[in-house]
């Protein structure tokens, strides 16, 4: 008899724990880039196949990777291109 209560007070500590630690290791942040190669940052348990970088605690230190690893479009956009049209004649 006292064989069975301490398997069983064995085995309901052994699931109190592995649920504390699992809800404690909580969601991580990583960045991914998508077939666009547009760059976001998500919440995800662990590294997926699109992941450049991470994983990262908070989501502030992902969107940090996410400005050193892909950089703004809008910094491409400020350069002047090199191929030019002519203007559309009139005629």
């Amino acid at each position: 008899m006292k064989a069975r209560r301490l398997i069983g007070l064995f085995i309901a500590v052994i699931f109190v724990l592995t649920t504390v630690a699992t809800f404690a290791a909580g969601d991580s942040y990583v960045v991914i880039k998508d077939k666009r190669g547009i760059c976001k940052v998500i919440k995800a348990k662990e590294k997926t196949p699109a992941t450049i970088a991470g994983p990262f605690k908070t989501k502030e230190e992902a969107k940090k990777a996410k400005e050193k690893e892909c950089p703004k479009a809008s910094s491409k956009a400020s350069k002047p291109s090199k191929a030019t049209t002519p203007p559309k004649s009139s005629y």
